[in-house]
């Protein structure tokens, strides 16, 4: 499984904006606060957290499926692009059930309040 400094690396290819890097990594921190309240892999949660929004600037009409498509061929876990196309729904109909889709999706919610 792809790790974090695979998930930064890809982040600082793929991301320009200052303030969109900055949302994603606070979307990461609070995910993974969430992920240690809640007993689960912080490792995992942290990386939805931290790509949810990867393609956003280079395919934004197409948004978040280029990004999934292309985590998917680097070996990121199911549970992580479920997560990032849930956070999307009204776009790829792909719906939250699990609580890391419902964790990124609030945390995506309130630090877009703070960085976006």
């Amino acid at each position: 499984m792809p790790d974090r400094s695979d998930a930064v690396a890809l982040l600082e290819e793929w991301v320009e904006n200052d303030g969109l890097r900055k949302h994603m990594y606070s979307v990461e921190a609070a995910v993974r606060h969430y992920a240690r309240m809640r007993g689960e892999d912080q490792e995992l949660w942290g990386l939805a957290g931290l790509l949810h929004d990867l393609d956003w600037e280079k395919s934004p009409e197409n948004h978040p499926l280029t990004a999934v498509d292309h985590l998917r061929e680097l070996g990121y876990p199911e549970e992580v692009l479920h997560a990032i196309l849930a956070h999307r729904s009204d776009f790829t109909g792909v719906e939250p059930t699990s609580e890391l889709d419902k964790v990124l999706i609030a945390c995506d919610e309130l630090a877009g309040l703070v960085f976006a």
